[in-house]
Parts: C-alpha cells; sequence; structure tokens
C-alpha cells in the first residue's frame, strides 16, 4: 500500500546566507560540536564497546541524534567542512554491524530493554537524514544494506509472530513509549526501499497505541482529552510517536493519523507551552505548563531535548497543514527557550556533579566536559546550569547529554522553515536577517530580509526573481500582531499577507506592531496529572493521577513580552531577579524604551533590550529571554514576582 500524500508547504533546496542571531547559532553548533572529529568517534565506539546495558543507558542514541541535527544544520549552511565529518563518521559506523546486522549500544545478554529500542532508532533515524543530503550513490547504496540489516535483526526478534515481543515490551519506561517511537524511521525505511515488511512492523507499532498505559493515538483522534491527561505524561518521548504517525499518514492516507497528530499539536499548543516556547513546567512531563508554568518545582523543568522535539515537530506540522500557528510556535521556542540554552560562555557543571545532577553511573574519574547548550531553561527566578539531562559517561572519562546531542535539530527546523514554496509561490516565515536562492515554480528567486527584527518591526524583503511570470509572495504575520503594514497591495488570509510579484525585482516593507504585552498566570484551582516521581512508571499508572493544588503565591507574577520575545530579568541589569518587580505605567501598560546598547551584558549581544521603570522612577533593564544569564552564576527570571 502507497498512496503517498504532499505537503501543503514544502522545503526547498535553499541556499542561505545567514546574518544576525541565526549566523551566530549556526556557526557556535558547528565549531563546538558537529565538526568535532573526535566526538564522533566516541559515538561510535560505544556500539563497539556495547555498555550500554550494563546500567540501562542510553549512550547509543548520541550519535544518531547528532547525525540527525547535522544534517538538517547541513541543509540550510552547505558547510563543505562539516559534510565531510559527516560523510567520515558515516563510513565509520558503517563498521559496527554484527554478522546478522544488529547494531546496538548493548550486549545482546541485555538487548531489547531499558533504552535498546531508543538508540537503535536513532542509529536508523541520523543514517536516515544523511541519506537525504548524500550526494555519493555508493556510499547511499551501502547505507541502505546497513539500514536494512539493522531493522531486520529488530524484526527478527520484535513485531508479531510467536516468540517474538512487542515492541513496547521492549522497554521499562512510560509503558514502552519510548521503543514506540521508532515508528518514524521504519517508515521511513519502506519509504527508501520499497520494503513491506518495514510498512508492516509500523502498522504493529501504532496498533500497540504507543505505550502499555494509554493508547496515545486513539486518545489523539478522539480530542477528549488534554496530552497531559493521557496517563503517560513523557513529553519529548510522547512527541516524537507523533512524528512517526504523521510519516505513516503519508504513505497509506489514512485520514485518521492526520488528523490524530493534528489534534495532538494543537491540544499542546492550548495546554502545555511556556512564555519562552516549551514545555513541561516541573519536570521533562506535559502537565498543564500553561497554567502551571508559576508553580515552584525543586527538580529539573523546560528541558532543551522538549523544546527542540517540540520545533521539529511543529515544523512538520507547518508543512504537513501550511498553519500559520505552528511557525509562530517555532519562533517563538527559537528566540526564546532554544537560543537561551546555547552555551556560549562555554560554561561546565563540575560543581553541579555530585550534588544536583541526577546521574545514574558512578562519578568517580570523570573529566569535566564543556557541553555546547545547557540541559534546562528557568522560568521563575533561577540561573541557568543547574543539571544535565541525560548525562552518561564515555570511554574515556568525559562525559556527553541528550540535549547537547539533540540541539542542531532545533536550529535546522528553524532554517528549514523559514522560506518555503507552496502551490501558488513563496512562503516567508521569519524575519531573521539574512539572504535565500532558491527555485520557484521553475524560476530563480532570490530574498533578502533586513531590518533588525526582532528588536525592530519594520522588516524590508527585496524579492528578484528570474523571469517574466509573476508569482505570489506569503508574507506570516504572527498571532501576536493587532496591527500591520504593507506599502502596496496585498490580500490577507489565515495569517499570510500575500503579495503578487509581478516584476524582476520587488521592495516589500512590511511594519510588525510590536507593542509591550502584559501576560499573566492563568486562573486554576486543582488540576490531576501523571507526574508523581515517587513512583516508577507501572505504580504510577496503577495508582491513578496525582492531585495537585493552586498556590496563592504562584499568581504573584507577571511576565513581559514584545513581538516573538519573551523580556527576562538579569540580576546583572539594575535590579535582582528575585526581587518584588513594580512598573512605571501610561494607559494601562509598563512604559519602556528600547535601547541600541546590544552589549549591556558581559559576552553576549542582546537581541532586545528595554529599559523600564519601577513604581518610584528608578530605572532597570530588561532583555530578551535569550541573552539573558549566560554566565550560569546570575539569577534570571522570565516570569517576574510582584
Amino acid at each position: 500500500m502507497n498512496m503517498m500524500k504532499q505537503d501543503i508547504l514544502k522545503k526547498t533546496d535553499c541556499e542561505m546566507t545567514l546574518r544576525g542571531c541565526t549566523y551566530d547559532a549556526v556557526e557556535f553548533l558547528t565549531r563546538e560540536s558537529l565538526t568535532d572529529r573526535k566526538l564522533w568517534k566516541k559515538f561510535v565506539q560505544v556500539f563497539r564497546d556495547q555498555q550500554d546495558g550494563d546500567n540501562l543507558g542510553w549512550r547509543g542514541e548520541y550519535w544518531g541524534k547528532m547525525m540527525r541535527g547535522a544534517a538538517m544544520v547541513w541543509e540550510a549552511s552547505h558547510d563543505a567542512e562539516l559534510y565531510s565529518v559527516m560523510s567520515d563518521t558515516v563510513r565509520d559506523l558503517l563498521t559496527v554491524a554484527e554478522s546478522d546486522g544488529r547494531v546496538s549500544s548493548y550486549r545482546r545478554e541485555h538487548e531489547l530493554d531499558g533504552w535498546d529500542m531508543w538508540c537503535r532508532k536513532y542509529v536508523l533515524l541520523g543514517l536516515e537524514y544523511y541519506y537525504d543530503i548524500c550526494r555519493d550513490e555508493t556510499l547511499k547504496a551501502e547505507i541502505v544494506s546497513f539500514l536494512c540489516g539493522c531493522a531486520d535483526a529488530i524484526l527478527a526478534r520484535v513485531g508479531d509472530g510467536e516468540g517474538k515481543r512487542t515492541v513496547l515490551q521492549t522497554g521499562r519506561s512510560w509503558g514502552g513509549l519510548n521503543s514506540s517511537s521508532i515508528l518514524e524511521p521504519f517508515v521511513r525505511l519502506y519509504v527508501i526501499t520499497g520494503e513491506k515488511r518495514y510498512l508492516d512492523f509500523s502498522e504493529h507499532i501504532i496498533r500497540q497505541g504507543g505505550s502499555s498505559m494509554a493508547n496515545i493515538f486513539e486518545l489523539a483522534y478522539e480530542n477528549k482529552l488534554y496530552p497531559y491527561q493521557y496517563g503517560v505524561s513523557k513529553a519529548y518521548e510522547m512527541i516524537s510517536n507523533f512524528e512517526g504517525l504523521i510519516e505513516y499518514y503519508m504513505v497509506t492516507g489514512i485520514e485518521k493519523y492526520k488528523t490524530a497528530a493534528i489534534n495532538f499539536g494543537r491540544a499542546l499548543i492550548e495546554s502545555d507551552v511556556s512564555v519562552i516556547g516549551s514545555l513541561g513546567a516541573t519536570h521533562e512531563l506535559l502537565d498543564h505548563t500553561k497554567k502551571r508554568q508559576t508553580a515552584y518545582s525543586d527538580v529539573v523543568r523546560q528541558e532543551t531535548c522538549v523544546t527542540v522535539t517540540w520545533m521539529k515537530f511543529c515544523a512538520r506540522l507547518l508543512r504537513l497543514t501550511g498553519d500559520r500557528i505552528f511557525a509562530d510556535q517555532i519562533e517563538q521556542a527559537f528566540y526564546n527557550a532554544y537560543r537561551g540554552a546555547l552555551n556560549t560562555e562555554h560554561k561546565s557543571y563540575p560543581k553541579y556533579l555530585h550534588q544536583k545532577c541526577i546521574v545514574r553511573l558512578k562519578l568517580d574519574g570523570y573529566v569535566d566536559t564543556v557541553l555546547p547548550v545547557d540541559s534546562y531553561s528557568p522560568l521563575t527566578p533561577e540561573c541557568r546550569g543547574v543539571q544535565i539531562g541525560g548525562h552518561q559517561m564515555l570511554p574515556d572519562g568525559t562525559f556527553y547529554g541528550c540535549c547537547a546531542c539533540i540541539s542542531a535539530a532545533g536550529m535546522g527546523s528553524y532554517l528549514t522553515s523559514a522560506v518555503m514554496t507552496d502551490a501558488d509561490g513563496l512562503i516567508v516565515n521569519f524575519y531573521d536577517e539574512g539572504a535565500y536562492a532558491l527555485t520557484v515554480g521553475g524560476e530563480q528567486v532570490s530574498v533578502n530580509v533586513a531590518g533588525g527584527y526582532p528588536k525592530h518591526g519594520e522588516i524590508r524583503l527585496t524579492v528578484k526573481k528570474s523571469g517574466n511570470a509573476p508569482i505570489l509572495c506569503k508574507l506570516r504575520i504572527p498571532a501576536w500582531v493587532e496591527k500591520f503594514a504593507i506599502d502596496r497591495a496585498y490580500e490577507y488570509k489565515d495569517g499570510y499577507a500575500t503579495v503578487a510579484l509581478t516584476e524582476e525585482t520587488t521592495e516589500i516593507v512590511l511594519s510588525l506592531e510590536m507593542a509591550l504585552r502584559v501576560v499573566k498566570p492563568e486562573a486554576w484551582d486543582t488540576d490531576l496529572v501523571y507526574t508523581d516521581r515517587s513512583l516508577t512508571t507501572k505504580e504510577a499508572y496503577l495508582a491513578g493521577p496525582m492531585h495537585v493544588e493552586h498556590k496563592p503565591e504562584d499568581d504573584d507574577f507577571v511576565c513581559l513580552m514584545r513581538g516573538p520575545i519573551t523580556l527576562a530579568a538579569d540580576s546583572r541589569m539594575g535590579k535582582d531577579a528575585a526581587s518584588k518587580f513594580t512598573f512605571q505605567i501610561e494607559n494601562g501598560t509598563p512604559v519602556y524604551a528600547i535601547s541600541e546598547n546590544d552589549d549591556c551584558l558581559p559576552n553576549v549581544k542582546t537581541l532586545v533590550h528595554c529599559v523600564m521603570k519601577d513604581a518610584d522612577g528608578k530605572a532597570f533593564s530588561l532583555v530578551d529571554y535569550g541573552s539573558a544569564g549566560r554566565d550560569w552564576e546570575t539569577v534570571i527570571a522570565a516570569w517576574l514576582p510582584v
């Protein structure tokens, strides 16, 4: 069965000249991790050493997770050195398969347990994403053979049939939710090879429902509950399952699964996205974040893995539906939670390793390691850098983490969604400064974006096309915009303003009102959530949801937003982020001025610097959340105590 569906919006083979914060982020990630040949070798060595089974570890995810992101970044940067490094580590990985094709970071006596299937998922995904950009046909053929060997070794032990385990029986966490997410690479492998056994296994996964704790696919289709109410709450792994469900819909055309994935994405926007664009305010779990994001938590929150997976899922939904709401989500996450997690000051975690980190390995003899991203982002007053997510030791004594490996996929999701095409022409979703060259309807088109967004709302676009045929250019108008203007004729529908490009060169000035928005905590009384971490996942499921109550002190906060930016207090900017805030008010809105001093924080070029005044007239500053607290020592806050 192959009824391949088409996306409404399409990624393009787009040559990009990046400027602004996108250039800085891509250059940083490429230099700090993606072109680190020694790091790639250590990740491949994991499959030779096979030590994960000793502690149910997940080192085996690192290679494929970082390869997927590297391939996505390369789609935008076309960096020659990055491509060379990727190709070399792919060839290295192709040497680790055992005689039956098995590739695992677990020895055979421990296989198909813990995080083994999850790690094998990332081996498949990393190779499949590289396959899509590979320019060497001989290497592509070797990759397909290797992929089939990996997949067939799984099919020999897992699936329908006597003597086999179901996919949910191959993992202990969250009812097998992690193992079930192998759906996406199996569908992709079916698309590459046309081999029906891979589609059959994908159908097996969907029939299992994603988790033994709840059939998440059916619940999303029914759309009667929010995802945090499903009975299984692990955010990253659950979103990954729905990424696979979309790919299954694309090859089968079964509308039910498209509906389920869209329902799931929209429900998360309604229930669990925070002011910085991530999910999970009290752990790495869906927990009704929208209402509970000011609740105190002494554990991790707003995980970078969740942020990136949410960005990637929204990018997939954007292509599937063409709905602006998903581009809005990517942008909010990118400028706030994602950009704030980049460890550009090269801070390390040694003072926290023995005290706060949730670590599953003995730490004696560890080698201090600087990771390119921070794992968790605070919402209420706190420092960055308080814990490492997905921390695992490597044989040489260094360590790495899940969030560090996944980070590039967030950058790739943003970049590959920035300028797209549809059946009518050109789509411009994001306005960070840069230039793009692509093909639209057979014509060569270039787009230059200038204007200093997101500090300023006046965006200047220059669009040049090679032919005389008119094409349409759709400009995203974010949902936070109340007023906008365009200096030429346009039509507005469903969040996009459409301008007809009839000349060889068209200059467009788009003006977005950048009003300050005051956000207060949403009212709630009591709730039921599946986040009791004192129980094992099976016990938590049997015990039912945990009752949580609203506390009056959770209302004593305010958040200020301007454009896609969440403003944050940084205690170095004239006011302690943990102190009580007051504001000088005019016409019901805090008085502020945009400063042109972008170097107001050491070693950081801020995107937005707002000078405020308190009720007594004393000046203090707020900056964009992504710039605040990068020294990992300063208390910052997105939700300001009032």
